[in-house]
């Protein structure tokens, strides 16, 4: 049960300011191209998938503000699926030396290293 849902304030607030951008690049500018580097192939379904799903947390970080525990699950749901990609789709191209969209890459670590953290803190 949260005990201290004042912690889960940071990965909402993160989530925001990083999600912003990324949804108006998806939805507005550059599609994939801005979001990984150019090194993932655009295509209008790949971008309306992921604009959706950035969207949707957008949307419920913003809604976690007001209700910090009743949305708790969405970060546990970004810690698994970006450890997901990392492992199953990331790893195997740093293992055979191809080249990568860092920025996403770094931003997800970041994500599943320190979100658990936060929801820890909460659960105390």
């Amino acid at each position: 049960m949260i005990q201290s849902p004042g912690w889960l304030y940071v990965p909402y607030i993160a989530n925001i300011i990083i999600l912003v951008p990324v949804c108006w690049s998806l939805f507005f500018s550059g599609g994939t191209i801005g979001v990984f580097e150019g090194k993932i192939a655009d295509s209008e379904g790949l971008r309306l998938l992921v604009a959706s799903l950035y969207l949707a947390i957008l949307v419920a970080s913003i809604c976690g503000l007001f209700l910090p525990a009743f949305f708790a699950p969405l970060i546990l749901i970004q810690i698994f699926y970006k450890t997901c990609w990392l492992l199953v789709f990331i790893w195997p191209l740093v293992q055979s030396g191809q080249t990568i969209p860092s920025g996403i890459s770094l931003s997800f670590l970041m994500i599943i290293i320190t979100y658990p953290i936060f929801f820890w803190l909460a659960l105390k």
